[in-house]
């Protein structure tokens, strides 16, 4: 039975170069990357983040994104967000943290070139002083992949830039940010991802299954563990 069901996941299995982050954007485990799905696509999840390194929840409580994200133009991808934190005995005071974010894609991956995106995280808030943001970043990332087909069946590089363009009460990826996903060669539903996004080192795995599902799990700063689910599917 464990042969038949392991023969299954395989023979459904389906990847893509683009799969969603924890964050709800697409990227590798925790990074945006400079990739997009194609037009049309939307998919919509949730994260577990590990409490060590959630600054939101003042490093007390287990953090869940809810996310949809879609891309509705070739070059545009948008994204809403509502966070929560769990196990609080109150929630009286608050509701969680809602967050809208948007990527534009000037510049298209080619043979000698890169894909290019602008990322605005969570740059939309009702207080001006900025602190009822929180996640924010304003960032400029590359990604290229290389084909090598005698090894790996594909090889992505990443890298990128976020700055405090907005106030807010607190950031993601600001600074240098970028990493390295690999899909080995006959496995290419299975993704491997380290990296390092501007304040610790992660390192992840990323599995897509039955052409929908996909499941992320992974270590951030190589010792607390977080993990996400979604489903993508297209739209009519």
């Amino acid at each position: 039975m464990k042969k038949l069901l392991l023969i299954a996941i395989i023979l459904l299995a389906y990847t893509s170069a683009s799969s969603q982050s924890l964050t709800g954007t697409t990227g590798y485990f925790n990074i945006p990357s400079g990739e997009l799905y194609p037009d049309k696509t939307m998919y919509a999840g949730a994260s577990f983040l590990n409490k060590k390194y959630v600054e939101w929840s003042n490093y007390e409580y287990t953090a869940m994104p809810v996310f949809a994200t879609v891309t509705f133009l070739p070059f545009m991808e948008v994204s809403i967000r509502f966070t929560r934190a769990l196990g609080r005995e109150d929630y009286s005071s608050t509701v969680g943290d809602r967050m809208a974010s948007a990527r534009f894609r000037p510049l298209k991956e080619g043979k000698y070139w890169p894909s290019v995106v602008i990322g605005f995280q969570n740059f939309f808030t009702t207080l001006g002083t900025g602190e009822a943001s929180h996640f924010n970043s304003t960032y400029l990332v590359a990604t290229k992949n290389f084909k090598l087909n005698k090894v790996l069946h594909n090889i992505g590089v990443t890298a990128g830039y976020g700055s405090e363009i907005f106030t807010s009460a607190d950031y993601q990826f600001i600074g240098l940010f970028g990493g390295i996903k690999i899909i080995p060669k006959k496995i290419e539903y299975l993704e491997l991802m380290v990296e390092y996004d501007a304040d610790k080192w992660n390192t992840g795995v990323r599995l897509t299954l039955f052409k929908h599902l996909v499941l992320l799990a992974g270590l951030e700063g190589m010792d607390a563990f977080s993990w996400g689910v979604s489903y993508r599917f297209n739209l009519p």
